[in-house]
Protein backbone atom coordinates (compact mmCIF):
# COMPACT_ATOMS: atom_id res chain seq x y z
CA UNK A 1 0.00 0.00 0.00
CA UNK A 2 0.93 3.84 -0.37
CA UNK A 3 1.72 5.50 2.59
CA UNK A 4 1.46 9.30 2.89
CA UNK A 5 4.15 11.20 4.99
CA UNK A 6 3.18 13.87 6.91
CA UNK A 7 3.64 17.47 5.36
CA UNK A 8 4.73 16.20 1.93
CA UNK A 9 1.55 16.97 0.29
CA UNK A 10 1.19 20.34 1.85
CA UNK A 11 4.47 20.87 1.09
CA UNK A 12 3.70 19.75 -2.65
CA UNK A 13 0.41 21.63 -2.70
CA UNK A 14 2.25 24.90 -1.26
CA UNK A 15 5.29 24.82 -3.75
CA UNK A 16 2.82 24.18 -7.18
CA UNK A 17 0.45 27.20 -6.52
CA UNK A 18 3.02 29.38 -5.25
CA UNK A 19 5.41 28.46 -8.39
CA UNK A 20 2.56 28.69 -10.51
CA UNK A 21 1.25 31.64 -9.09
CA UNK A 22 -2.12 29.99 -8.54
CA UNK A 23 -4.77 30.78 -6.30
CA UNK A 24 -5.12 28.90 -2.78
CA UNK A 25 -8.54 26.44 -3.21
CA UNK A 26 -9.58 24.98 0.02
CA UNK A 27 -11.04 21.83 -0.51
CA UNK A 28 -7.62 20.87 -2.47
CA UNK A 29 -5.70 21.97 0.27
CA UNK A 30 -7.77 20.35 2.77
CA UNK A 31 -8.14 16.65 0.67
CA UNK A 32 -3.97 16.75 1.02
CA UNK A 33 -4.14 17.39 4.79
CA UNK A 34 -6.70 14.99 4.95
CA UNK A 35 -4.31 12.12 3.27
CA UNK A 36 -1.62 12.75 5.25
CA UNK A 37 -3.88 12.31 8.72
CA UNK A 38 -4.55 8.75 7.08
CA UNK A 39 -7.89 9.55 5.72
CA UNK A 40 -9.90 8.60 2.06
CA UNK A 41 -11.43 11.70 0.97
CA UNK A 42 -14.77 12.34 -1.03
CA UNK A 43 -13.98 15.99 -2.36
CA UNK A 44 -17.68 17.86 -3.71
CA UNK A 45 -16.02 20.44 -5.82
CA UNK A 46 -18.31 22.60 -8.17
CA UNK A 47 -17.66 22.76 -11.97
CA UNK A 48 -14.79 24.92 -12.77
CA UNK A 49 -13.27 24.71 -9.47
CA UNK A 50 -10.01 23.00 -11.01
CA UNK A 51 -10.24 19.68 -9.00
CA UNK A 52 -7.35 18.06 -11.60
CA UNK A 53 -5.22 20.66 -10.08
CA UNK A 54 -5.26 17.43 -7.12
CA UNK A 55 -3.42 15.53 -9.90
CA UNK A 56 -0.98 17.70 -10.86
CA UNK A 57 -0.29 18.27 -7.38
CA UNK A 58 0.00 14.29 -6.85
CA UNK A 59 2.10 13.95 -9.99
CA UNK A 60 4.75 16.45 -7.87
CA UNK A 61 5.18 13.97 -5.17
CA UNK A 62 5.63 11.15 -7.25
CA UNK A 63 8.55 12.82 -8.99
CA UNK A 64 9.76 13.87 -5.90
CA UNK A 65 9.18 10.51 -4.47
CA UNK A 66 7.07 10.98 -1.34
CA UNK A 67 4.97 7.77 -2.58
CA UNK A 68 5.48 5.49 -6.06
CA UNK A 69 2.46 6.62 -8.54
CA UNK A 70 -1.06 8.47 -8.68
CA UNK A 71 -4.10 6.92 -11.12
CA UNK A 72 -6.61 8.66 -12.30
CA UNK A 73 -9.76 7.31 -13.29
CA UNK A 74 -12.55 8.25 -15.52
CA UNK A 75 -15.75 7.24 -16.62
CA UNK A 76 -15.28 7.74 -20.06
CA UNK A 77 -12.76 7.26 -23.08
CA UNK A 78 -13.50 10.64 -24.44
CA UNK A 79 -12.12 12.56 -21.35
CA UNK A 80 -9.26 10.12 -21.10
CA UNK A 81 -7.41 11.62 -24.05
CA UNK A 82 -8.32 14.97 -22.73
CA UNK A 83 -6.98 15.14 -19.66
CA UNK A 84 -3.63 13.09 -20.58
CA UNK A 85 -2.87 15.95 -23.61
CA UNK A 86 -3.57 18.32 -20.85
CA UNK A 87 -1.08 16.78 -17.89
CA UNK A 88 1.69 15.57 -20.77
CA UNK A 89 1.57 19.57 -22.29
CA UNK A 90 1.95 20.74 -18.56
CA UNK A 91 5.07 18.19 -18.15
CA UNK A 92 6.83 19.43 -21.60
CA UNK A 93 5.99 23.27 -19.81
CA UNK A 94 7.33 21.74 -16.26
CA UNK A 95 4.58 22.50 -15.14
CA UNK A 96 4.39 18.98 -14.13
CA UNK A 97 8.11 17.48 -12.92
CA UNK A 98 7.53 14.03 -13.95
CA UNK A 99 7.58 12.85 -17.47
CA UNK A 100 6.40 9.48 -17.09
CA UNK A 101 2.79 10.04 -17.79
CA UNK A 102 0.19 7.75 -19.45
CA UNK A 103 -2.80 7.12 -20.84
CA UNK A 104 -4.36 3.60 -20.78
CA UNK A 105 -7.61 2.57 -21.70
CA UNK A 106 -9.59 -0.35 -23.97
CA UNK A 107 -8.06 1.28 -27.29
CA UNK A 108 -5.11 2.82 -26.54
CA UNK A 109 -2.14 0.98 -24.78
CA UNK A 110 0.38 3.42 -23.50
CA UNK A 111 0.96 1.76 -19.61
CA UNK A 112 -0.98 -1.46 -19.69
CA UNK A 113 0.67 -2.58 -16.69
CA UNK A 114 -0.08 0.99 -14.87
CA UNK A 115 4.06 0.86 -14.66
CA UNK A 116 3.96 4.87 -15.21
CA UNK A 117 4.49 7.26 -12.53
CA UNK A 118 0.94 9.01 -13.49
CA UNK A 119 -1.60 6.99 -15.18
CA UNK A 120 -5.01 8.44 -16.94
CA UNK A 121 -7.34 5.47 -17.35
CA UNK A 122 -11.22 4.51 -17.68
CA UNK A 123 -13.20 2.30 -14.96
CA UNK A 124 -13.26 -0.44 -17.03
CA UNK A 125 -9.61 -0.66 -17.75
CA UNK A 126 -8.80 -0.07 -13.83
CA UNK A 127 -11.63 -2.65 -12.96
CA UNK A 128 -10.20 -5.24 -14.72
CA UNK A 129 -6.69 -4.98 -13.96
CA UNK A 130 -7.46 -4.83 -10.26
CA UNK A 131 -9.62 -7.47 -10.30
CA UNK A 132 -7.01 -9.90 -11.63
CA UNK A 133 -7.96 -9.75 -15.50
CA UNK A 134 -5.58 -7.59 -17.11
CA UNK A 135 -7.26 -5.29 -19.85
CA UNK A 136 -4.19 -6.10 -21.71
CA UNK A 137 -4.64 -9.36 -21.73
CA UNK A 138 -8.17 -10.05 -21.89
CA UNK A 139 -8.20 -12.19 -25.40
CA UNK A 140 -5.58 -14.15 -24.42
CA UNK A 141 -7.20 -15.03 -20.69
CA UNK A 142 -10.37 -16.29 -22.48
CA UNK A 143 -8.14 -18.37 -25.06
CA UNK A 144 -6.54 -20.16 -22.09
CA UNK A 145 -3.03 -18.39 -22.35
CA UNK A 146 -2.32 -17.26 -18.85
CA UNK A 147 -1.89 -13.48 -17.41
CA UNK A 148 0.28 -11.78 -15.53
CA UNK A 149 -2.31 -10.15 -13.21
CA UNK A 150 -0.64 -9.79 -9.86
CA UNK A 151 1.96 -7.29 -12.05
CA UNK A 152 -0.55 -4.14 -12.47
CA UNK A 153 -2.27 -4.90 -9.13
CA UNK A 154 1.28 -4.48 -7.55
CA UNK A 155 0.95 -1.42 -9.50
CA UNK A 156 -2.19 -0.20 -8.19
CA UNK A 157 -1.84 -1.19 -4.39
CA UNK A 158 1.49 1.07 -4.31
CA UNK A 159 -0.66 4.02 -5.69
CA UNK A 160 -2.96 6.82 -4.81
CA UNK A 161 -6.50 6.49 -6.81
CA UNK A 162 -8.32 9.29 -7.47
CA UNK A 163 -12.07 8.10 -8.80
CA UNK A 164 -13.28 11.21 -10.69
CA UNK A 165 -16.56 12.30 -12.03
CA UNK A 166 -17.75 9.23 -9.81
CA UNK A 167 -21.80 10.84 -9.79
CA UNK A 168 -21.35 9.18 -13.43
CA UNK A 169 -21.31 5.77 -12.06
CA UNK A 170 -24.61 5.96 -10.22
CA UNK A 171 -26.70 6.07 -13.80
CA UNK A 172 -26.75 2.22 -14.09
CA UNK A 173 -26.09 -0.57 -11.18
CA UNK A 174 -22.84 -2.84 -12.13
CA UNK A 175 -20.45 0.53 -13.14
CA UNK A 176 -21.79 1.59 -9.70
CA UNK A 177 -21.10 -1.63 -8.06
CA UNK A 178 -17.59 -2.21 -9.70
CA UNK A 179 -16.55 1.55 -8.46
CA UNK A 180 -17.56 0.39 -5.07
CA UNK A 181 -15.68 -2.55 -4.87
CA UNK A 182 -12.86 -1.25 -6.10
CA UNK A 183 -13.16 1.14 -3.18
CA UNK A 184 -13.79 -1.16 -1.06
CA UNK A 185 -10.71 -3.39 -1.71
CA UNK A 186 -8.82 -0.26 -1.89
CA UNK A 187 -9.23 0.98 1.28
CA UNK A 188 -9.53 -2.27 2.90
CA UNK A 189 -6.00 -2.56 1.90
CA UNK A 190 -5.10 1.05 2.86
CA UNK A 191 -4.72 2.53 -0.43
CA UNK A 192 -5.34 6.23 -0.61
CA UNK A 193 -8.52 6.79 -2.57
CA UNK A 194 -9.97 10.22 -3.49
CA UNK A 195 -13.40 10.46 -4.99
CA UNK A 196 -14.50 13.14 -6.91
CA UNK A 197 -17.13 15.21 -8.43
CA UNK A 198 -19.50 18.22 -8.50
CA UNK A 199 -22.69 16.59 -7.94
CA UNK A 200 -22.59 13.49 -5.72
CA UNK A 201 -25.19 13.25 -3.26
CA UNK A 202 -25.82 12.33 0.06
CA UNK A 203 -27.19 8.82 -0.89
CA UNK A 204 -23.98 7.99 -2.71
CA UNK A 205 -21.75 9.56 0.17
CA UNK A 206 -23.69 7.70 2.39
CA UNK A 207 -22.80 4.18 -0.25
CA UNK A 208 -19.26 5.19 -0.57
CA UNK A 209 -19.00 5.51 3.05
CA UNK A 210 -20.67 2.09 3.60
CA UNK A 211 -18.04 0.11 1.44
CA UNK A 212 -15.46 2.35 1.93
CA UNK A 213 -12.89 2.76 5.17
CA UNK A 214 -12.07 5.95 6.99
CA UNK A 215 -14.02 8.63 4.22
CA UNK A 216 -14.15 12.23 5.34
CA UNK A 217 -16.19 14.80 3.20
CA UNK A 218 -14.28 18.25 1.95
CA UNK A 219 -16.34 20.61 0.41
CA UNK A 220 -15.53 24.35 0.11
CA UNK A 221 -18.60 25.91 0.72
CA UNK A 222 -17.38 29.32 0.56
CA UNK A 223 -16.42 29.22 -2.81
CA UNK A 224 -17.93 31.45 -5.49
CA UNK A 225 -17.77 32.45 -8.88
CA UNK A 226 -19.09 35.85 -9.86
CA UNK A 227 -21.53 33.93 -12.44
CA UNK A 228 -25.09 34.27 -12.91
CA UNK A 229 -27.00 31.45 -14.89
CA UNK A 230 -30.30 32.07 -16.06
CA UNK A 231 -32.65 28.65 -16.67
CA UNK A 232 -35.66 29.24 -19.38
CA UNK A 233 -37.88 26.17 -20.55
CA UNK A 234 -38.37 26.08 -24.04
CA UNK A 235 -40.65 23.79 -26.42
CA UNK A 236 -39.61 21.53 -28.73
CA UNK A 237 -40.16 23.71 -31.73
CA UNK A 238 -38.23 26.30 -30.36
CA UNK A 239 -35.04 24.47 -30.35
CA UNK A 240 -34.06 25.52 -34.11
CA UNK A 241 -34.53 28.99 -33.11
CA UNK A 242 -33.25 29.44 -29.66
CA UNK A 243 -29.68 28.59 -31.49
CA UNK A 244 -29.90 30.02 -34.84
CA UNK A 245 -30.85 33.33 -32.55
CA UNK A 246 -28.11 33.06 -29.64
CA UNK A 247 -25.63 31.62 -32.39
CA UNK A 248 -25.95 34.51 -34.16
CA UNK A 249 -25.63 36.90 -31.87
CA UNK A 250 -21.74 36.22 -31.49
CA UNK A 251 -22.60 33.24 -28.71
CA UNK A 252 -20.97 30.16 -27.70
CA UNK A 253 -23.57 27.76 -28.14
CA UNK A 254 -23.32 24.14 -26.94
CA UNK A 255 -26.30 21.99 -27.53
CA UNK A 256 -26.63 18.54 -25.61
CA UNK A 257 -29.17 15.48 -26.68
CA UNK A 258 -29.42 12.22 -24.47
CA UNK A 259 -29.18 10.52 -27.46
CA UNK A 260 -26.05 10.27 -30.06
CA UNK A 261 -29.52 9.45 -32.82
CA UNK A 262 -31.04 12.97 -32.05
CA UNK A 263 -27.74 14.78 -32.20
CA UNK A 264 -26.45 13.41 -35.50
CA UNK A 265 -29.57 14.43 -37.10
CA UNK A 266 -29.85 18.17 -35.27
CA UNK A 267 -26.25 18.47 -36.42
CA UNK A 268 -26.96 17.73 -40.21
CA UNK A 269 -30.18 20.41 -39.74
CA UNK A 270 -27.51 22.98 -38.76
CA UNK A 271 -25.65 22.27 -41.46
CA UNK A 272 -28.51 22.25 -44.35
CA UNK A 273 -29.20 25.79 -42.60
CA UNK A 274 -25.52 27.15 -43.38
CA UNK A 275 -24.03 26.28 -39.99
CA UNK A 276 -20.50 24.66 -39.18
CA UNK A 277 -20.99 23.15 -35.87
CA UNK A 278 -18.52 20.39 -34.38
CA UNK A 279 -20.71 17.00 -33.60
CA UNK A 280 -19.18 15.29 -30.67
CA UNK A 281 -20.59 11.20 -29.51
CA UNK A 282 -18.92 7.97 -28.36
CA UNK A 283 -19.14 6.70 -31.86
CA UNK A 284 -16.21 7.95 -33.27
CA UNK A 285 -12.84 6.11 -33.83
CA UNK A 286 -9.42 7.16 -31.88
CA UNK A 287 -7.89 9.38 -34.38
CA UNK A 288 -10.67 11.88 -34.95
CA UNK A 289 -12.10 11.80 -31.45
CA UNK A 290 -8.68 13.52 -30.16
CA UNK A 291 -9.12 16.31 -32.90
CA UNK A 292 -12.79 16.50 -31.92
CA UNK A 293 -12.02 17.05 -28.14
CA UNK A 294 -9.73 19.97 -29.44
CA UNK A 295 -12.45 21.68 -31.29
CA UNK A 296 -14.28 22.13 -28.35
CA UNK A 297 -12.20 24.50 -27.24
CA UNK A 298 -12.47 26.58 -30.24
CA UNK A 299 -15.49 26.36 -32.07
CA UNK A 300 -18.56 28.47 -31.10
CA UNK A 301 -21.32 26.04 -31.81
CA UNK A 302 -21.16 22.27 -30.68
CA UNK A 303 -23.95 19.81 -30.69
CA UNK A 304 -23.22 16.59 -28.41
CA UNK A 305 -24.48 14.13 -26.18
CA UNK A 306 -23.79 13.59 -22.71
CA UNK A 307 -20.24 12.46 -23.24
CA UNK A 308 -19.25 16.18 -22.54
CA UNK A 309 -20.96 15.84 -19.04
CA UNK A 310 -17.31 15.29 -17.68
CA UNK A 311 -14.16 16.93 -17.76
CA UNK A 312 -14.32 19.28 -20.40
CA UNK A 313 -12.71 22.73 -19.42
CA UNK A 314 -14.19 24.98 -21.44
CA UNK A 315 -16.85 27.78 -21.46
CA UNK A 316 -19.87 28.15 -23.46
CA UNK A 317 -22.15 31.80 -23.10
CA UNK A 318 -25.67 28.72 -23.61
CA UNK A 319 -26.58 25.94 -23.07
CA UNK A 320 -29.45 24.21 -25.04
CA UNK A 321 -29.97 20.69 -23.47
CA UNK A 322 -32.60 17.82 -23.48
CA UNK A 323 -34.26 16.95 -20.10
CA UNK A 324 -32.56 15.03 -18.17
CA UNK A 325 -31.91 14.30 -14.42
CA UNK A 326 -30.58 16.98 -11.33
CA UNK A 327 -26.92 15.61 -11.36
CA UNK A 328 -27.17 15.48 -15.39
CA UNK A 329 -28.36 18.84 -15.73
CA UNK A 330 -26.14 20.76 -13.23
CA UNK A 331 -23.07 18.98 -14.85
CA UNK A 332 -24.48 20.38 -18.26
CA UNK A 333 -24.92 23.79 -17.44
CA UNK A 334 -21.40 23.55 -15.47
CA UNK A 335 -20.17 24.07 -19.30
CA UNK A 336 -22.08 27.76 -18.85
CA UNK A 337 -20.33 31.25 -17.42
CA UNK A 338 -17.83 28.60 -16.53
CA UNK A 339 -15.53 31.13 -14.96
CA UNK A 340 -17.54 33.75 -14.41
CA UNK A 341 -20.05 36.26 -15.61
CA UNK A 342 -23.69 35.79 -17.39
CA UNK A 343 -25.09 32.82 -19.11
CA UNK A 344 -28.21 31.18 -20.30
CA UNK A 345 -29.85 27.41 -20.15
CA UNK A 346 -32.87 26.73 -22.10
CA UNK A 347 -34.17 23.15 -21.55
CA UNK A 348 -36.15 21.53 -23.90
CA UNK A 349 -38.90 18.95 -23.32
CA UNK A 350 -37.47 14.83 -22.66
CA UNK A 351 -37.57 12.93 -25.71
CA UNK A 352 -38.06 9.79 -23.80
CA UNK A 353 -35.02 7.92 -24.12
CA UNK A 354 -31.44 6.76 -21.78
CA UNK A 355 -33.04 8.31 -18.43
CA UNK A 356 -36.25 7.69 -15.97
CA UNK A 357 -39.10 9.46 -17.52
CA UNK A 358 -40.67 9.77 -14.34
CA UNK A 359 -37.15 11.35 -12.39
CA UNK A 360 -36.88 13.67 -15.38
CA UNK A 361 -40.09 15.01 -15.14
CA UNK A 362 -39.73 15.52 -11.69
CA UNK A 363 -37.00 18.09 -12.79
CA UNK A 364 -38.56 19.46 -15.71
CA UNK A 365 -41.82 20.05 -13.41
CA UNK A 366 -39.45 22.01 -10.49
CA UNK A 367 -36.95 24.54 -13.66
CA UNK A 368 -37.53 27.76 -12.66
CA UNK A 369 -34.84 30.68 -13.20
CA UNK A 370 -32.51 28.30 -11.62
CA UNK A 371 -30.70 25.08 -11.52
CA UNK A 372 -32.34 22.38 -9.73
CA UNK A 373 -31.17 21.57 -6.38
CA UNK A 374 -29.34 17.85 -6.25
CA UNK A 375 -31.85 15.74 -4.32
CA UNK A 376 -30.85 12.17 -3.43
CA UNK A 377 -31.57 9.47 -6.14
CA UNK A 378 -31.93 5.86 -5.76
CA UNK A 379 -29.49 3.79 -6.17
CA UNK A 380 -28.68 0.12 -7.58
CA UNK A 381 -25.85 -1.52 -6.06
CA UNK A 382 -25.72 -5.67 -7.27
CA UNK A 383 -24.45 -7.00 -3.95
CA UNK A 384 -23.72 -10.46 -5.29
CA UNK A 385 -21.81 -9.32 -8.05
CA UNK A 386 -19.86 -6.96 -5.26
CA UNK A 387 -19.35 -9.74 -2.92
CA UNK A 388 -17.59 -11.78 -5.72
CA UNK A 389 -15.44 -8.82 -6.75
CA UNK A 390 -14.18 -8.62 -2.90
CA UNK A 391 -13.82 -12.28 -2.58
CA UNK A 392 -11.41 -12.22 -5.70
CA UNK A 393 -9.67 -9.51 -4.48
CA UNK A 394 -8.89 -10.33 -1.34
CA UNK A 395 -8.11 -13.96 -1.24
CA UNK A 396 -4.86 -15.66 -2.35
CA UNK A 397 -6.85 -18.60 -3.15
CA UNK A 398 -8.47 -17.12 -6.34
CA UNK A 399 -6.28 -15.80 -9.54
CA UNK A 400 -7.37 -14.63 -13.00
CA UNK A 401 -9.54 -17.97 -13.65
CA UNK A 402 -12.05 -17.57 -11.03
CA UNK A 403 -12.31 -14.04 -12.31
CA UNK A 404 -12.64 -15.17 -15.74
CA UNK A 405 -15.81 -17.60 -14.60
CA UNK A 406 -17.29 -14.33 -13.08
CA UNK A 407 -17.21 -12.35 -16.25
CA UNK A 408 -18.63 -14.89 -17.84
CA UNK A 409 -21.31 -15.45 -15.75
CA UNK A 410 -22.38 -12.15 -15.56
CA UNK A 411 -20.51 -11.25 -19.63
CA UNK A 412 -19.08 -7.74 -17.84
CA UNK A 413 -18.22 -7.35 -15.01
CA UNK A 414 -17.96 -3.01 -15.24
CA UNK A 415 -20.73 -2.60 -17.46
CA UNK A 416 -24.57 -3.70 -18.36
CA UNK A 417 -24.09 -3.78 -22.29
CA UNK A 418 -20.66 -4.98 -23.59
CA UNK A 419 -18.59 -2.61 -26.02
CA UNK A 420 -17.38 -4.31 -28.83
CA UNK A 421 -15.63 -2.59 -31.56
CA UNK A 422 -16.83 -2.06 -35.24
CA UNK A 423 -14.80 -1.63 -38.01
CA UNK A 424 -15.53 0.51 -41.40
CA UNK A 425 -15.09 -1.72 -44.36
CA UNK A 426 -11.46 -1.98 -45.45
CA UNK A 427 -9.94 -0.21 -42.21
CA UNK A 428 -9.04 -3.23 -40.07
CA UNK A 429 -6.61 -1.21 -37.69
CA UNK A 430 -7.55 -0.21 -33.66
CA UNK A 431 -7.42 3.45 -34.71
CA UNK A 432 -10.39 3.03 -37.12
CA UNK A 433 -12.38 1.06 -34.86
CA UNK A 434 -15.58 2.64 -33.02
CA UNK A 435 -17.46 1.18 -29.59
CA UNK A 436 -20.69 -0.84 -30.21
CA UNK A 437 -23.12 -1.92 -27.65
CA UNK A 438 -23.89 -5.86 -27.80
CA UNK A 439 -27.35 -4.91 -29.64
CA UNK A 440 -25.82 -3.00 -32.49
CA UNK A 441 -22.45 -5.36 -33.12
CA UNK A 442 -25.29 -8.26 -33.49
CA UNK A 443 -26.91 -6.34 -36.30
CA UNK A 444 -23.73 -4.88 -37.70
CA UNK A 445 -22.40 -8.60 -37.28
CA UNK A 446 -25.34 -10.06 -39.56
CA UNK A 447 -25.58 -7.35 -42.25
CA UNK A 448 -21.73 -7.28 -42.74
CA UNK A 449 -19.76 -10.21 -40.87
CA UNK A 450 -16.80 -9.85 -38.51
CA UNK A 451 -12.93 -9.03 -38.61
CA UNK A 452 -10.44 -12.14 -37.15
CA UNK A 453 -7.10 -11.64 -37.79
CA UNK A 454 -6.81 -8.27 -39.44
CA UNK A 455 -9.46 -9.23 -42.57
CA UNK A 456 -13.24 -9.90 -43.30
CA UNK A 457 -14.40 -12.90 -42.80
CA UNK A 458 -17.86 -13.72 -43.96
CA UNK A 459 -20.36 -17.02 -42.31
CA UNK A 460 -19.29 -16.36 -38.33
CA UNK A 461 -21.83 -18.32 -36.42
CA UNK A 462 -21.25 -16.99 -32.42
CA UNK A 463 -21.84 -20.25 -29.91
CA UNK A 464 -25.13 -19.43 -27.94
CA UNK A 465 -23.93 -20.68 -24.73
CA UNK A 466 -22.07 -16.96 -24.19
CA UNK A 467 -22.87 -13.38 -24.68
CA UNK A 468 -21.09 -11.72 -28.33
CA UNK A 469 -18.20 -10.59 -26.31
CA UNK A 470 -17.15 -13.62 -24.74
CA UNK A 471 -17.15 -15.48 -27.93
CA UNK A 472 -15.12 -13.42 -29.69
CA UNK A 473 -12.64 -13.02 -27.28
CA UNK A 474 -12.78 -16.97 -26.78
CA UNK A 475 -12.72 -16.98 -31.12
CA UNK A 476 -9.64 -14.32 -31.44
CA UNK A 477 -12.49 -11.90 -33.65
CA UNK A 478 -11.45 -8.87 -33.33
CA UNK A 479 -14.75 -7.02 -33.99
CA UNK A 480 -17.85 -6.70 -36.57
CA UNK A 481 -17.79 -4.97 -39.64
CA UNK A 482 -19.90 -1.50 -39.57
CA UNK A 483 -21.91 0.03 -42.57
CA UNK A 484 -19.78 3.23 -42.79
CA UNK A 485 -18.39 5.69 -41.35
CA UNK A 486 -17.97 9.58 -42.11
CA UNK A 487 -15.14 11.89 -40.36
CA UNK A 488 -18.34 14.26 -39.25
CA UNK A 489 -21.07 12.20 -37.94
CA UNK A 490 -18.86 8.89 -36.80
CA UNK A 491 -19.88 5.37 -37.32
CA UNK A 492 -22.54 4.23 -39.14
CA UNK A 493 -23.65 0.66 -37.93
Amino acid sequence: MSVVRPGTLSKAYEDFITVNGLQDRKAIRETVEELERGKNVILKAPTGYGKTTLTKVLANAVDDEYFDRVIHVLPLRSIVQDLYTKLKADSEKGVIKTKSIAAQDMDFADSPFFISKVTVTTLDTFILNLFKLPAVELRQVFQDYGSHYELPRGMIYSSIVVLDEFHLLGEEGRPLTAGLAAVKSLTDAGVPVIVMSATIDKALESLIKKYGRDFTVVEDKGFRIDREVVVKRIGDKDVVSTVVNQYGQGKRVLVVFNTRVEAVNFYKELKDRGLNPVLVHSKFNRRDRAELVSKVFKERLVVSTQVIEAGVDTSFDVLVTEACPAPNLIQRAGRVARYGGYGEVYVFPFRGKVYDEKEVRAVWESLGERLPELGDREYTVESKLLNNLATIDHSVFTDYNTAKRLYQSVCNIVRETSIIMGFPRGEYDADSAVPLTEEEALYAMKKNGVVKGGKEVGGYTPPRDVCLQLAFLRDGVDGVVISGYDKEVGGVV
